[in-house]
């Protein structure tokens, strides 16, 4: 990707917004960035990723931002690429129409990447609206990762501290460290860090992103001072039906572990498999009791079905996979 040209009255960052109908919050989201940005100057696109609801009147005319509608829903990872091709600022700041950064938190994320001169990418921490822990870093997925997490070891409290998989221990938020991902649903990132890889529709962007960082020698970073609320899915549970995020999810894994072979591609589905049986354990019996089907039994027999299915990836090199051990 190239830079712009030098010019002194280019913006500091690039705040880029991707929507698919958003209507109800892409007016909060967006003042919320204004609140986020009191030092640095800033500009702000939006990417409508063809909406068929308001999501485009909806957005406040104060917040002066230029709007880019496409033509079809081209995913997530395509939609903020044609925002960064147009944008101006020195930095590109990522934010979910579904994430409501806190005030000032946009300008401590441009602070921590400034004060990182190796970092490609810093990622912020995320809460759900009910003010809980998001998962909002981890490390590359490997087997073990995938079935600490299958097994909810992570959410246990001895062995979460770990941050196997998922991290989603609180312990593991409170300072500053060196990641292998972060969520891109609010992070800032250099120029160089380039375009997101959008071979894929949605699910995985961001770790494909972080590792092509890693393997240009760059680093990943976390910044716990940099916060922000997200709903998650919101787009997605609105437009797609309940087992999409989920098949999303098993294509990505799977197409992860394509180039090692058989053996450890069997193994990843065996994983996945483990996953949604246990989830649909789990969420049967809560049903059972509170007399009501749970949508993540939907979720989760998707998930077992694009595990088990016949679709073989291609074996062979990849380039989303990383060169540490599969297993690890």
């Amino acid at each position: 990707m190239s830079s712009p040209d030098v010019d002194p009255t280019r913006p500091e960052a690039s705040v880029i917004v991707v929507t698919h109908n958003n209507e109800s919050l892409i007016a909060s989201c967006l003042r919320s960035v204004q609140a986020a940005l009191r030092v640095h100057t800033y500009e702000v696109i939006v990417v409508d990723n063809h909406s068929s609801d308001g999501t485009l009147s909806a957005i406040p005319e104060e917040v002066s931002a230029r709007v880019i509608a496409l033509e079809r829903n081209a995913g997530f990872a395509a939609a903020n690429n044609a925002g960064i091709q147009v944008s101006r600022g020195r930095l590109i700041v990522l934010v979910n129409s579904d994430a409501f950064p806190d005030p000032g938190s946009i300008d401590r994320l441009i602070e921590a990447i400034d004060g990182l001169p190796h970092a490609s990418i810093v990622g912020g921490r995320l809460r759900y609206p009910t003010g809980k822990q998001q998962p909002s870093f981890g490390r590359f997925p490997s087997l073990l990762g995938g079935l600490w997490v299958a097994l909810l070891l992570h959410r246990l409290p001895l062995t979460a501290r770990a941050g196997i998989g998922v991290s989603a221990h609180p312990a593991l938020y409170r300072r500053r460290r060196r990641v292998d991902w972060v969520t891109a649903a609010f992070c800032v990132a250099r120029r160089e860090a380039g375009p997101l890889p959008a071979d894929a529709f949605m699910y995985g962007e961001d770790v494909a992103w972080a590792q092509a960082c890693r393997r240009a020698g760059s680093e990943v970073w976390f910044d716990p001072d940099a916060t922000a609320v997200h709903i998650g899915r919101a787009s997605v549970d609105q437009s797609q039906d309940p087992g999409f995020a989920q098949r999303r999810r098993a294509h990505f894994e799977l197409e992860w572990f394509a180039g090692r072979g058989h053996f450890v591609q069997l193994a990843a589905r065996g994983v996945l498999a483990v996953h949604a049986l246990v989830r649909l354990a789990i969420y049967g019996a809560l049903g059972t009791i509170r007399r009501r089907r749970d949508r993540r039994i939907a979720e989760n027999k998707a998930l077992l079905r694009a595990a088990l299915s016949r679709h073989r990836m291609p074996i062979g090199p990849v380039q989303t996979g990383p060169p540490e051990n599969p297993i690890l």
